[in-house]
């Protein structure tokens, strides 16, 4: 994110852009979509992240955002406040508008009657549905039509990642979440991993929990810690739990399981038994077999329920799996000031490279403290990769 005042410093007053000219003020408005859109975060999936903005001789007369599926888009909601004011508007929003009926009617025929003159917006939508047929509606309609720019561009590739990924690959965006010692073990060597991150990084977990789509972990983590994988240390609404195993089989006794009626859980398998299989139907999880499909299968499957942003909460056997498939693309490590010895879990059961030349990087690497802990942030896949 740019500083204030460094708009100034890199264009004038204005600056011609595509269909109309773009002043300073708008940076401002833009800005507000954007923050607008993020009241989505966590409720949108399958669909994208969207804020608009509707401005009329330098008033903001429509604000809206995209809540859920079935409910209205942004630009909608923008208008339903604006009413007659809309009518020789300018539209600031983060993505470009519909085109098709889908649970709402097409955004772009209702900006063009509501007598929108100008959009600005930050990004193509990639969606086959859209790709570039909201800009031309517009412009048949009237409208004025003009992309942001590439600051704004790269923002709104980043606010949203998930659904980006997913249109360009089918497969979702997978965040690897965890809480690790000096010496890169995830447990002490009985297994004991409570607690390794301090209180408000544990805090900063659980609010990320309520802005993913899913949480997802091993049997292994199930059998040893027995979590409950919802958001507990914060506001915020449960993430679908997944949990990837062999054969199905998990305890019977689970919290998961316990709670699999009120909050959805979804147990993949290659393969289930009959006693798996009766025991999750008993519970009410839902279980998905993906044969030899392996992990991109689980991937492919949860992608195809809506579920793009998922977040990996381990253990080393699912994550080291991951890894090895290059189906990561995000790593958030709590580092902690402690260090358990040999023989403790590592944080990847993935087979070791033969050089470090050959090592899996990092890159876009960011470090912060949190606590006493350092929390590394970094991707394992570009945007584009």
């Amino acid at each position: 994110m740019r500083e204030a005042g460094s708009a100034s410093r890199r264009r004038p007053p204005w600056s011609a852009g595509f269909g109309a000219l773009y002043f300073l003020d708008d940076d401002s408005y833009m800005d507000e979509a954007f923050a607008l859109a993020e009241r989505g975060r966590g409720g949108t999936h399958p669909n994208p992240l969207v804020g608009a903005v509707l401005v009329r001789d330098g008033e903001v007369v429509g604000r809206g955002w995209h809540l859920a599926p079935g409910e209205p888009h942004a630009e909608a909601m923008a208008l339903t406040q604006a009413g007659e004011r809309a009518r020789g508007a300018t539209l600031f929003c983060t993505l470009e508008p519909c085109t098709h009926h889908g649970k709402t009617p097409p955004c772009a025929d209702a900006l063009i009657a509501g007598g929108v003159a100008r959009a600005v917006v930050a990004l193509r939508d990639p969606n086959p549905q859209v790709d570039g047929r909201g800009f031309e509606a517009l412009r048949q309609g009237g409208v004025a039509v003009q992309l942001a720019g590439e600051e704004w561009a790269a923002r709104a590739r980043v606010q949203n990642a998930a659904f980006l990924k997913f249109q360009r690959t089918g497969l979702p965006l997978v965040t690897y979440k965890a809480a690790m010692t000096l010496d890169g073990k995830v447990a002490a060597a009985g297994g004991d991993a409570r607690w390794i991150s301090c209180l408000d990084s544990r805090r900063a977990v659980h609010e990320l929990r309520g802005q993913v789509d899913a949480v997802m972990v091993g049997a292994g983590t199930v059998r040893r810690d027995d979590p409950e994988l919802t958001v507990r240390l914060t506001d915020g609404r449960d993430p679908v739990r997944v949990v990837v195993t062999h054969g199905g089989e998990l305890p019977a006794g689970a919290k998961l399981l316990a709670t699999a009626r009120h909050t959805p859980t979804i147990v993949i398998a290659a393969e289930a038994s009959a006693s798996a299989r009766r025991l999750l139907e008993a519970r009410g999880a839902e279980l998905i077999e993906v044969g030899p499909a392996g992990l991109r299968g689980a991937l492919e499957a949860l992608a195809g329920r809506g579920l793009l942003d998922i977040l990996c909460e381990g253990g080393p056997t699912l994550a080291g799996g991951l890894l090895a498939e290059g189906l990561i693309d995000r790593v958030l490590l709590f580092v902690a000031p402690l260090f358990v010895g040999r023989g403790a879990p590592d944080l990847f059961a993935a087979p070791a490279v033969d050089a470090v030349a050959s090592a899996w990087r990092l890159h876009d690497v960011e470090w912060r403290a949190v606590c006493d802990d350092l929390l590394l942030s970094g991707k394992l896949r570009t945007e584009e990769g």
